[in-house]
């Protein structure tokens, strides 16, 4: 018969708090993230508060982007919020052995991940600007989710800078992960492309408005007022209208304002 586990026993006590604000459930969030399954509720509450303590200074926990958030909040104060977030289940406590740790639940991850992806794409960004592609050698490993988010959040950058960092990143990944990055490679590659066709369209759209608005305002809202609706199968007026240009003239295409379908006039 195996011998008994004396586990450290814990108490929870969100000390009256009735809720916390966004920000501090995402600080809180972050500041768990050095702490998964290696510290717990009391260490937490140190890192936020900014302790001096041997043991937090020895683990390097000082670095968290969020040490001393809460630094006008005594322990106390900030272990209540701790327990608040467990309570109302964004943190978890899993024992290891004896000790209680912090572990994420589902709903906690899934605002953390966003916290930090955002986080390292700023990083990514920083390391990128500066030559520091050493820097990509830190993501390899992490939690695949949040990596693929991260990807995710590059490709909608508009960021081509990141193409060169992408590249030692790739070097270094596994081939799923290659795969990805390599698609995110080649949407910043075809971003140039992408922004000079909607700089044509918005050179087209101004010529066509610059015509339309050429003609007398009388004849503009007796042509708003002439627009035949395939649905209503009826002559209606055009609303929320947009002005384009055709090889016809010009277009204007809005929504019908008696049943809201779609429709369109050429004006030659």
């Amino acid at each position: 018969m195996g011998k008994k586990v004396n586990r450290v026993p814990y108490e929870l006590n969100a000390n009256g708090i009735k809720s916390l604000p966004m920000d501090e459930i995402k600080i809180i969030l972050r500041g768990a993230e050095d702490l998964i399954m290696s510290g717990g509720r009391a260490m937490l509450a140190k890192i936020l508060a900014g302790s001096k303590e041997k043991k937090l200074l020895d683990l390097e926990l000082d670095y968290s982007p969020v040490y001393g958030a809460f630094k006008d909040s005594s322990q106390k104060e900030i272990l209540a919020k701790i327990d608040w977030m467990i309570l109302h289940h964004y943190l978890a406590i899993e024992y290891n052995y004896r000790l209680p740790l912090l572990v994420y639940t589902e709903k906690g991850w899934e605002i953390e991940r966003e916290t930090y992806a955002n986080e390292l794409l700023d990083k990514l960004i920083f390391a990128a600007e500066n030559g520091q592609y050493e820097f990509v050698e830190s993501l390899k490993d992490r939690n695949r989710g949040m990596i693929l988010l991260l990807l995710d959040k590059i490709a909608d950058s508009s960021h081509k800078e990141l193409i060169t960092i992408l590249k030692a990143w790739q070097g270094i990944e596994y081939k799923k992960l290659r795969i990805r990055i390599q698609e995110v490679i080649d949407v910043l590659e075809n971003i140039e492309d992408t922004q000079n066709l909607k700089l044509n369209q918005e050179v087209i759209s101004f010529s066509a408005n610059k015509k339309w608005l050429s003609l007398p305002e009388e004849v503009r809202r007796k042509l708003e007022r002439n627009v035949w609706c395939g649905s209503c199968r009826d002559v209606v007026k055009i609303e929320n209208c947009i002005v384009k240009e055709s090889s016809n003239g010009i277009l204007l295409q809005g929504k019908c304002h008696k049943c809201g379908n779609e429709v369109v006039r050429v004006i030659d």
